[in-house]
Order: C-alpha cells, then structure tokens, then sequence
C-alpha cells in the first residue's frame, strides 16, 4: 500500500510538470490559428478581436505558463487529501453528495455562467482523452486503494486541467469575447496534450505493477435471465442468458459492441437518478462503464412499468388521454379587428397559457398519428429500455428523454415546434439505442436535425401565417416519416435533414438572389460614399479655394465629390478623369470669383453654357434629385449676375477690352452678393459623411419610406411611423414599454446584432420577423429583410429610437440544443448549483 502511495503521489507530480510545456504547445497552436483567422475575416471588428486575443495570449504566455503547474498541484494534492482511501463504495448520503460535488466540478463554485464556458471547454477535450482516461480512471483509482473505479476521486480528471486553465485566463482583463476565442483555440490542443499526460502517467503506473480497479458491479447469478440478446447467447464466468428467456430482444438494433460479446460486468439501474455518479459519468466523461450488462433487478422494474402501460390504457393520467387544444386561430397574432394595435409578436403571447408543452404533452392525432399520444410515446420508450442491453444505451435514452424535454420548453420557439420536437422522441430514443452519445457531438445528423429545424423556425413569428404553414408541413412530414422507420444508424437523420435543407434552399433562391443585389447597392453606396470622402479632402487641399463662396465649397465636397467617386467606380475603361468631371473643377471655381470675372467678362460668358450643361450632366449621371442642387445653381447665377449684366450693357467685343466695372458696384446693386462671398472656417474644412448618400431610388430599394433626400437632414426608416396609441381596455395587447433598469441600453443593443440576427419589427401596423443583412461600416445605416424580401433599413438613430420604445426588439437564436444541454447540466447537480449561488 506504502508502494502505491508513493507512485500515486508521483503521478500527481508528472501531471503538473508536463502541464508547463503542454500550456506552451497549447498557446503557440491556438496564437498561429487566430493570426490565421485574423488575415482572413472581411470584418473590421471581428478581425479587431482576433488580433487582440493572440496578443494578449503571447503577453500572458510566460506567466501563465510557470504559474499552471503550480496552481495544478495545488488542486491535485487538495482533492487528494479530501477523498477518503480505500472505502469500495461511497455509497453514503455525504459521500455521495461530496463525489457528485467533485465530479461535477465544472460547475464553477461562484458562478453558475462560468460553468457553462468551463463545459464547453472539457466536452471539446473529453473525447480526445476519452479512452485514456478511462484506462487511467482505473489506475489511479487502484492507486489510491480504493477496490472499485471512481473516476470522481482522480485528481488528475479533465476538469481539473480545465477548470484551473479557465481560472487562468479569467485572471486577464479582455473581453468576453476574447474569452471565448481562448477557450475555442485552445481546446483542440488542449485535447492533445492531455492525451500525451495521461498516456505518459499510464506508463508510469504499469511499470509501478500497479492492477486496475474494477468498476461498481452485482454478481451475476447463473441463469439470470438477463444478458446480452436473445436466444442462447455466448456466456462468460458463468454468466449468460438463457434460450427462451425474457431477455432482451436486439431487435435489429446495432449497439455500441457487438451483440455476440457478453458482458463480464453489470450495473444496477434499478434505482438510478439524475444525480447518481452513473448518470454523470456517462453525460459528461463518456460513460467508462457505458459496455457494461444490466442487472435483473433493472430488468424485473422496466417489466413492472411496461405491463402498467399495457394493462390499463383507460386509466393513464388524464395528460396523456386528453385532446389538446384546438391549433391557433387568427387571433394567435392577436385581435384582427382592429388592425390599429401594435399587438406583440406571436411566440410573446400564448394561444393557452395553462398548457405546458413536455414529454407528456398531448399532441395532434391528425398532424403526428400514433405518436400525438403520450401514452404510445411512453410504450415506446419503455419498450426500448427493455431492449437494451448495455448501461450506454439506457442511460442515453434518460439524456434524450431530457434533452427532448428542454427544448419543447425553450420559449424562443414557437409552440408547434416545441411540439414536433416531442412528436420525434420515438425516432431519437430509437437513435439512442444504436449511437448513445450522438447529443454530445455538434456534427451529429441526429443533433443537426433538431437544431436546424429550430433556427429555421427562427424566420417565423406567427404560427398562422402561411409561410410558417407550409414550412411546418414539410418537418412534420419528416419527421413522421423517421418515425416510421426502423433506426439502424444515424443515415436516416442525415437523408432527411439533406432533404429539407434542399427544400429550403429552393425556396430562399429567389430571395437570397434579391438580398444579395440589395447588400450589393448598399455596398456601392458605402463605397462611392468612402472614395468621395478622400477625393473631398483631396479637393480642399487645392491651393486656388481663396475667395470661393462657401455654397460652393459645398457644393463641391459634397455632391461633386460623390460624382467624381461615382464615374471612377462605374468607369470601365479606366480612365484617368472619366467624364471629364475632375477638370471642370478649375473652371467652377474661377468662375465663382467676382473679383476676377468681372476682369476677363468675356471669358466667363462664353464658359458658362458648357460649365452649367457639364455640371447638370454630372449629377445626372449620379441620379441625383434637381431639387437637392437648386439652391446651388440660384447661387451660382447670383455669382455671375454682375458679368451678365455688361452684356446687356455692351457689345462683346466691348466688354472684352473695357476696363472692368468695380466689385463694389456690383456689391451696391446687390448687397446680397457680399454675403455669398463669405466663405466660414467650417465650410473650407471637408467632413467626413456620418452615412452613405443614397440615390431616390436606392433609398427606395433600400425600404425607406423618405425617397427624397433633403441635403443632411435624418433620413427616415419605413418604420419611423408613430406607434399607434393603444386602447387602454386591451393594454395586454399592445406593445410593451421599453424596460428600465440595468439592462444594455439601445446602443448597446444595436452593437450586439450581427448581418443574420434576427429581430421583431414594428412596421406598418404589423410585426414582422426579419433579418439583419447588412450594416455599414461605421454603423450608421442597417438594412433588415423581412418574409417576401422587404427591406427595412434605417440610421443609427431610428434603430436606438424604436429599441427604446419596444417597436425593435433582438431574437435570441443561439443554439437551441446547446442551451437544453447547459440546463440538463445545471440540472444534474442542483445542490451544488445552489451552494454556489450563495
């Protein structure tokens, strides 16, 4: 014992030396993948973090890699003189409290949030390292002199590495976005090196002579009666099945092991919960015991709970008898008869506020068949359970079961996709039998499926709408057609996600093509908007802008500078001045100069009709509205009234060889003219425009309802209506007030949405779902599309004003099946969930 104390103290010692230059393989992979990230985003802000967190990696590289170890061994040797030694069955009300505490460490005991991040850092490391582990689990277990594995007692668990990793970075001040760019470069490496430990601490052990504990298991008797499949089945140690048995039927089933192999060891699920440390090593490590046989005892209960199911039909619980209710009508929008109300998006109001929809929910006869039953869903379940013939399988289908029932929770999804993500639990039961941890991986058919029918659901706000109608018939054609099927492996899940996937697509064909001309006009606008930026700034550079009026000055770094950027970026032929259009500028601004035309007269009236007709062609090529120009052109025959005025008085030749009148008649017939003349400080400087200049019709392509642009002036949305007043006797209806509080404010929010996030709009008396597809660079201007391919855009402004009144709000769409995962671990461990929240 003295022997295996010392090699066990020993491996705590490798663990957290070789965890300083794993930490270092670790940031030097994760570092070279985010400058490889970097250098490929299109998105300022996106590239902006990228840069930031391989930076602050390399800066913190040295520090956390020497203070890793340290803080390891720490936590090796504190879990290590917590655990008690050599007692085979923890089987005590605080020693089970105290494993399920250990074991589910990744619930961090100050926040619950940082748990979440933690689990998802180990279920990226988990399957890399899970067979080592597993091998390793039983070592240090024996190590330790317990007789049976407990994987909750290894110091040296994943969670630990992770958890400790986590505190670390946590330690560094960036942005939760940071964060989680660590945690998602890391973990692949992370996996890898933790492999290369446990296989180095493998050895170690071996060489030691160290023997593997066993797990927790029951003798099995001889002619149990429970085994592995049906008929005579192969034994082993004298434990088999008997010909003619009530074994477990394999049922065509193709299980994580081959069915000819019986099992050496079985586990009692008798009596099994949520929070037994079988549940949690399954959900979290994989299951190391998942191959494991079933005890008879499980076998006699599930037999017990099938024949209730059978027997009496007639007296199930009334939830699984009763009928639902009657499919939302019209008024599922709210109230039709008055149009006038901003009634709230659908999935905010409840076509029954008593119903609850879960796994024992009664559904639709005539949409799901048989499974609309809850009753027919449990006799399939049970069934199952009385297949099975491994610990994986069992405990599989408990996650399923689970899963299923947090996501027909998930108040994000409309009430009839809640509903047919329970309708497709005999199919996913089915999947369980045959792939017992297909939850666990993100590329799975099987999880795809269900995640992809949530998003896309996430288009919808109305249940009644048509668009949503045709949408659900074609998920609940596929999934009763699963359900129909005999599940073998996960190719049916993959055939039918394939054929929906492609039925959508046909659909959004014609509507990503009209998006996509749409996101191009805005990005031309964008562009010619940056390029007449620069060429104004160029242009006030010019050393011949003294005594120009400042209307011109405007004029010109304003709509002449759009239509320099225009020609450039429209010109195929490359040219150096297309259109001719910069070298009018020297003759704009001569022409403009009183105190020099009134000198060469003749020269300006003969400029005058080309300089005018060139100007008038240059902002027609643009497409721009006359009437945003007019005041500049009323300026500009003020400016050149005085040499007109000598041709009315003289012949041509005459006023080619006269001496000039005086500015200051000029000025005394029209004191008007001295004003123009003054030019402000403000007006010699060019600005930098707040947002893009959008033509007539690009505002109107663009879903603003103002297509008459008037110089500066705020544009406004199509959306930009005033909210109707609400009837008070149906406040309930109405649109809810903008929240209060600590909440982020609507700048905020509005920096949060990203091109593809969802919102609910209030727009011409109605909510619409739809779609952020594209936002300028400097953020002022946001294009949204809603079913149909209407555009909404609008400023900045307009999207903070309808945030706070409520009439804009975000929809939440993060993953559907990753958030019932992250419940379904707050809920394994609720005690433990509760300290730390103290």
């Amino acid at each position: 014992m003295a022997l295996q104390a010392d090699v066990f103290h020993h491996c705590l010692q490798e663990a957290a030396s070789a965890a300083k230059p794993a930490l270092e393989h670790c940031i030097d992979h994760a570092v070279a993948a985010l400058q490889v990230a970097e250098t490929q985003s299109m998105k300022t802000v996106e590239r902006d973090a990228l840069g930031q967190a391989w930076r602050e990696l390399l800066k913190n590289k040295d520090s956390w890699c020497a203070q890793y170890p340290q803080a390891l061994l720490t936590v090796f040797n504190n879990t290590a003189s917590e655990h008690p030694v050599a007692q085979p069955f923890p089987t005590t009300t605080s020693a089970r409290a105290h494993s399920g505490a250990d074991l589910f460490s990744l619930v961090d005991n100050a926040q619950v949030e940082e748990s979440i991040e933690s689990s998802r850092l180990q279920q990226q490391v988990l399957p890399v390292v899970e067979r080592a582990l597993a091998e390793l689990d039983a070592l240090m277990s024996s190590a330790q002199g317990l007789v049976n594995v407990s994987p909750e007692f290894n110091p040296v668990r994943p969670e630990v590495y992770t958890n400790t990793l986590r505190s670390l970075l946590a330690s560094a001040a960036v942005e939760p976005t940071v964060s989680a760019l660590w945690a998602k470069h890391l973990a692949e490496p992370l996996g890898r090196e933790l492999k290369r430990v446990y296989e180095r601490l493998i050895n170690v052990l071996e060489l030691a002579q160290v023997r593997a504990a066993s797990y927790r298991v029951l003798p099995t008797p001889a002619n149990s009666g429970r085994g592995s499949g049906s008929g005579a089945a192969p034994t082993s140690a004298g434990v088999g099945t008997e010909a003619g048995s009530s074994g477990p039927a394999p049922l065509g089933y193709v299980s994580d092991e081959p069915l000819a192999r019986v099992p050496s060891q079985y586990a009692d699920l008798s009596n099994y919960e949520i929070r037994d440390e079988l549940f949690q090593d399954f959900l979290f490590r994989g299951g190391s015991n998942a191959n494991h046989g079933l005890a008879p005892s499980y076998y006699a209960s599930i037999e017990e709970e099938l024949s209730a199911l059978k027997a009496s039909p007639d007296s199930a619980p009334a939830a699984l008898q009763a009928e639902p209710p009657p499919a939302p009508n019209d008024d599922y929008r709210g109230t039709r008869s008055d149009p006038e109300r901003p009634v709230l998006p659908a999935q905010d109001r409840q076509d029954n506020p008593s119903r609850i929809i879960d796994v024992l929910s009664q559904l639709s006869s005539q949409v799901w068949g048989v499974y609309g039953r809850a009753r027919e869903r449990a006799l399939v379940r049970t069934q199952l359970k009385k297949d099975a013939t491994r610990v994986g399988q069992v405990l599989g289908m408990e996650v399923v079961r689970k899963l299923v029932n947090q996501v027909a929770q998930d108040p994000r999804l409309l009430v009839p996709v809640r509903e047919a993500i329970v309708a497709l639990e005999p199919s996913l039961l089915r999947l369980a039998m045959v792939d017992s941890r297909f939850f666990s991986e993100e590329n799975h058919p099987g999880r795809r499926l269900m995640e992809r029918v949530a998003q896309r659901s996430f288009k919808y706000n109305d249940a009644a709408s048509p668009e949503f109608v045709v949408f659900f018939q074609s998920v609940s054609e596929a999934f009763n057609a699963l359900n129909a099927q005999d599940i073998a492996d996960a190719q049916p899940f993959g055939t039918a996600l394939s054929e929906l996937q492609n039925l959508w697509d046909g659909q959004d064909q014609q509507e990503q093509a009209q998006r996509s001309n749409m996101r191009q006009t805005m990005q031309f606008a964008e562009e010619r908007q940056s390029q007449a930026d620069q060429i104004a700034y160029d242009l006030s550079l010019r050393a011949d802008l003294d005594q120009v009026p400042g209307v011109v000055l405007d004029f010109l770094f304003g709509p002449w500078a759009l239509v320099l950027a225009h020609a450039r970026l429209t010109d195929t032929a490359r040219q150096i001045d297309p259109g001719g259009y910069g070298s009018l500028v020297s003759d704009l601004l001569w022409s403009v100069k009183p105190q020099v035309t009134l000198k060469r007269p003749g020269q300006l009236i003969e400029m005058i009709p080309g300089l005018l007709g060139k100007l008038q062609s240059g902002l027609a090529s643009l497409g721009q509205d006359p009437r945003e120009t007019e005041a500049f052109f009323k300026v500009m025959e003020k400016l050149h009234r005085p040499v007109l005025k000598l041709r009315r008085l003289r012949s041509r030749r005459d006023a080619e060889e006269s001496a000039a009148a005086p500015l200051e008649m000029a000025l005394a017939e029209d004191p008007e003219l001295g004003d123009l003349l003054q030019a402000s400080p403000e007006q010699r400087k060019a600005k930098t425009a707040g947002r893009p200049w959008l033509t007539p019709q690009e505002l109107d392509d663009a879903g603003f309802e103002e297509t008459v642009p008037s110089g500066p002036a705020e544009l406004k949305a199509d959306d930009a209506e005033p909210a109707p007043q609400p009837d008070p006797a149906a406040e309930e209806e109405t649109a809810p007030p903008a929240e209060s509080g600590d909440g982020p404010s609507p700048e905020q929010v509005l920096l949060g949405l990203r091109e593809g996030s969802w919102v609910d709009l209030y727009s011409k008396r109605h909510w619409l779902r739809a779609q952020l597809i594209w936002a300028s660079t400097r953020g002022t201007l946001f294009m949204f599309v809603s079913h149909g391919g209407q555009p909404h855009s609008m400023t900045k402004r307009s999207c903070e004003r309808l945030l706070k009144e409520g009439l804009l709000r975000p929809v939440d769409t993060h993953g559907v099946v990753a958030q019932a995962l992250n419940s379904l671990v707050r809920e394994v461990a609720p005690l433990e969930a509760e300290k730390s929240s103290t």
